[in-house]
Order: C-alpha cells, then sequence, then structure tokens
C-alpha cells in the first residue's frame, strides 16, 4: 500500500521541481531579420536583467549593447 503512494509522491516532486527550477528560463528567444541582405539571427533576451545577446556559428552568443532611449 505505501509504496504505491511512495511512487507517485516522487513523480509529483519530480514534476514540481522541473517546473519551479528548470521549465521558466529568463530568456526570451527571438529572430532579428536584416532588411539589406535579408540575413536572420537569432536573438535571445534576458526578460529579468534586459541583456540582449545574438548567436553567430563563429563567436557564439555575443552581447549586444541595449541603446536607452
Amino acid at each position: 500500500m505505501k509504496k504505491p503512494i511512495v511512487w507517485v509522491a516522487a513523480v509529483l516532486l519530480l514534476l514540481f521541481t522541473f517546473s519551479v527550477l528548470i521549465y521558466p528560463t529568463p530568456y526570451r528567444y527571438l529572430e532579428f531579420e536584416y532588411e539589406n541582405n535579408g540575413g536572420r539571427v537569432p536573438v535571445r533576451l534576458n526578460v529579468i536583467t534586459g541583456k540582449t545577446e545574438t548567436f553567430t556559428p563563429m563567436f557564439g552568443w555575443t552581447t549586444i549593447r541595449n541603446q536607452e532611449q
């Protein structure tokens, strides 16, 4: 009787841990499209700090400067 209850509790604890610690990443992934050559670049925006990074295959994720308006 206790073994199924412990198993269900462990699965629920694992799902709760996943939903709190792993799933809600602080990043929003966008795609930036250049107007002059039609190229597309993946962009990663940290919604907490506002830090913006672009991805290039040669350099990986590189930080770009945000302009205050």
